[in-house]
């Protein structure tokens, strides 16, 4: 939980609340252990876990809590990343809330969408209403340097351990790269995401 006083006592001095939380989040999670590329740095400890873009400072996401981390080969983050790529092509999307999925590939900027693949679904609360959005090229078969998702479903599709939650993936030197994955299924997790990609996009 955070704490008020320090809440508001750094607040001004940080220009915003996501400085701040990002802060706040850093200083929970530790030294840990580092896992880095040119793309996105991450941070992994028992407290908690997250990423920051080297370019891109804005580009923060974290967890207080509960998470998941292994290593995975290059075939295997492929066949996760079309299968991801690929839901809102199903009628698995009947059942989400909202979906994220940001994939980079090399250095980029949100102006010309190069090197990049980013989507974003959002559904309204009475499902009346939804928002879709898409920026940028997958490249089918080749290994990104960096990839984000953000689920919110009724239950988990093929490849993730979680129906609402968070997964990143780093690119690591050689065939053993890092693929973390945040479920909201505890209290003590306390979230901090970056802003969502239909506020990026526009």
């Amino acid at each position: 939980m955070m704490d008020g006083e320090w809440f508001t006592e750094h607040l001004e001095a940080d220009g915003g609340a996501t400085q701040v939380l990002a802060r706040y989040v850093k200083q929970q999670v530790g030294e840990g252990m580092e896992f880095s590329n040119e793309i996105a740095r991450a941070v992994l400890s028992s407290n908690g876990c997250y990423y920051e873009f080297r370019e891109l400072p804005e580009e923060f996401s974290g967890a207080l809590g509960e998470f998941t981390h292994h290593f995975v080969g290059v075939q295997d983050t492929l066949n996760l990343l079309e299968r991801l790529y690929y839901l809102p092509r199903t009628d698995f999307i009947h059942e989400v809330t909202e979906l994220s999925l940001l994939v980079v590939y090399d250095r980029f900027d949100w102006i010309s969408y190069q090197n990049i693949y980013a989507y974003h679904f959002q559904r309204s609360a009475l499902g009346e209403r939804r928002i879709e959005d898409v920026r940028g090229t997958i490249r089918h078969g080749q290994l990104p340097r960096f990839f984000k998702l953000r689920l919110l479903a009724e239950h988990a599709p093929e490849g993730l351990l979680f129906a609402c939650g968070m997964a990143f993936f780093i690119a690591n030197p050689g065939e053993r790269h890092l693929l973390v994955q945040v479920p909201y299924t505890h209290s003590s997790v306390s979230d901090l995401i970056a802003r969502p990609l239909s506020v990026q996009l526009h």
